[in-house]
């Protein structure tokens, strides 16, 4: 029996071994959907991809559907605060005691499937069936990995509205080792007539979902933005693109609001004591990474003591990803994580291997065996300016301890 978040977390995790060879994740969810009497078709979908930028273009299309006065879900992946991150709706995590009560109801249901399902899969099946029980107007749903192959690609209906964030090479391993092969990936979430809204960027990205829109006889909205628009203003952008294609379709005005209002957890967010700043981003690959030094410059902070690791994954993302960072880094705190048990851990690089990459780039870096051991040697450090970075799950186990130490967080743009 679940009775808490972290209780529910476990049940979830390990509601499933490991995941068989031939595994189809479309498949499966499609299933699943079936069995639960197909919730998704109780509301309208808006599906959003991308390499760089998606959960944050996520939660604006959330603000700005909430402004304009419709009921939204929002799911979104990896939650860093609590699991319930991954099931929001009215515009916030649903509340633990009402998420357990929908986890221990779901959990049977999912189990009568009698099938296979990964973590990622049940908790985007649970998501979608919360929403249906909480009579949203619209989900917003991010795309795990990818798109084409990505669970949420059982999504498909005419009127689903599907974005595109900004596309770089990242799961390389996975999706492919170079930007077009992994466009492709990306434009797979464009089904039969549905419209995509994609952000300008490089025309090789643009003429992938401009062709695979023509294949399966789509439309496509290209949102445009200032030049020189910070990636917060870029997404943003993007934000109100995708819902003035709703407003068009469906009657209502597009709002306005303030975007630093609506930025997730751990992505750009400010920590404020006395004259110190501490920034949590978790920026994972080299575009992402660009994206922060880009707004660190902008901001004036360009000598920053950085707490960082990466993700384990091949040895040349993290040399390209602390290349793009070590122009701004004054010294840099190298920690070591495991999350999870068995099969299903995530593990960063080992910090020895950080610190000589970092070395090699002339920086000042030191290991640490954790982040919190980490996080108390970028607090002693003397520099005004402290940024963690590099890793969505560091960030999720640094975050707690900040707000511990220094309060709640002053959101995004500051």
């Amino acid at each position: 029996m679940v009775t808490d978040l972290d209780s529910a977390l476990d049940a979830l995790l390990h509601f499933s071994g490991r995941r068989s060879r031939g595994h189809s994740s479309v498949d499966t969810l499609r299933a699943l959907l079936d069995h639960l009497g197909n919730p998704e078709r109780r509301y309208r979908i808006v599906h959003v991809a991308g390499t760089s930028g998606k959960t944050s273009t996520a939660y604006l299309i959330r603000g700005l559907l909430e402004a304009a006065g419709h009921r939204t879900g929002l799911t979104v992946s990896p939650h860093i605060v609590g699991v319930n991150e991954r099931v929001q709706v009215g515009g916030l995590p649903v509340e633990e005691d009402r998420f357990v009560a929908y986890v221990n109801d779901f959990l049977p249901r999912a189990e009568s499937l009698e099938r296979e399902l990964t973590y990622f899969e049940l908790g985007v099946g649970l998501a979608l069936w919360v929403f249906a029980q909480e009579n949203v107007e619209y989900a917003i749903v991010e795309v795990g990995i990818g798109g084409l192959r990505d669970a949420t690609n059982a999504l498909q209906d005419p009127d689903k509205l599907c974005v595109v964030a900004p596309v770089g090479l990242d799961h390389t391993d996975i999706l492919g080792d170079s930007v077009d092969t992994i466009a492709v990936q990306k434009a797979g979430i464009i089904g039969p007539r549905n419209t995509v809204v994609v952000i300008d960027q490089d025309e090789v990205v643009l003429e992938v979902v401009r062709e695979h829109a023509r294949e399966v006889g789509g439309s496509v909205v290209v949102a445009t933005h200032p030049e020189g628009a910070r990636y917060q203003e870029r997404n943003l952008a993007l934000a109100k693109a995708a819902v003035g294609v709703l407003g068009s379709r469906y009657g209502f005005d597009v709002p306005e609001i303030d975007g630093a209002a609506h930025t997730p957890p751990g992505r750009y967010e400010w920590f404020r004591h006395d004259d110190r700043v501490l920034i949590l981003d978790g920026a994972h690959n080299p575009q992402k990474m660009a994206g922060l030094v880009e707004t660190l410059e902008a901001d004036g902070l360009t000598h920053v003591a950085v707490l960082a690791t990466l993700l384990q994954s091949p040895e040349s993302k993290l040399a390209a990803t602390l290349s793009v960072l070590a122009p701004l880094v004054s010294h840099l705190i190298v920690p070591e994580y495991e999350l999870g048990a068995g099969d299903k851990v995530k593990r960063s690089f080992p910090a020895d291997v950080v610190v000589d990459q970092a070395r090699l780039l002339g920086l000042e870096a030191e290991a640490v065996r954790t982040p919190a051991e980490g996080l108390e040697l970028l607090l002693a450090r003397p520099e005004r300016h402290l940024v963690v970075t590099g890793s969505l799950y560091l960030v999720s186990l640094a975050r707690p301890l900040v707000v511990e130490r220094w309060g709640s967080s002053l959101g995004g743009l500051c």
